[in-house]
């Protein structure tokens, strides 16, 4: 994927918006979620969805990230092996297909989870974030929503 335009700040672009605020952005509003989701899913991206407010424990965590992004079966289930496969994701080994226009992450009902476990989940945007900068350096996007 190329990387952004100067004409992708004029036009307003979610994808640039995130990717320029870091990778990583909130969106509470139900509305502005399912406008994000239809629009990105329009612009060729695969839209993953985790509802991380389901996760009550680190291994749940683990679990759902690994299911829906095809973590090799010998994923440790930790967060240093969460930020290893996700660098294989960043990468574009499994997750997704380069020929896409990128990855986007939603975690829905993160502040629940967050709540919940607080430094799982602040170890967890912060791998999405450094993931997100380091899918750039191959072309890649890596995006990341939470609501």
């Amino acid at each position: 994927m190329p990387s952004f335009s100067t004409e992708d700040i004029l036009g307003n672009r979610l994808d640039f918006e995130i990717a320029r605020d870091g990778f990583v952005r909130r969106l509470e509003d139900d509305a502005a979620l399912r406008n994000a989701k239809t629009w990105l899913r329009r612009e060729g991206y695969r839209v993953v969805k985790l509802d991380a407010g389901a996760w009550e424990e680190d291994k749940q965590m683990h679990m759902a990230f690994a299911t829906s992004l095809q973590f090799p079966s010998y994923f440790g289930k930790n967060l240093d092996a969460l930020n290893d496969c996700m660098s294989d994701v960043a990468e574009a080994a499994y997750g997704w297909d380069a020929s896409e226009t990128g990855l986007v992450l939603i975690l829905s009902s993160f502040d629940r989870f967050a709540q919940r476990l607080p430094r799982t989940a602040y170890h967890v945007r912060d791998i999405l974030q450094w993931q997100g900068r380091y899918a750039a350096l191959f072309g890649n996007r890596l995006l990341t929503i939470l609501s």
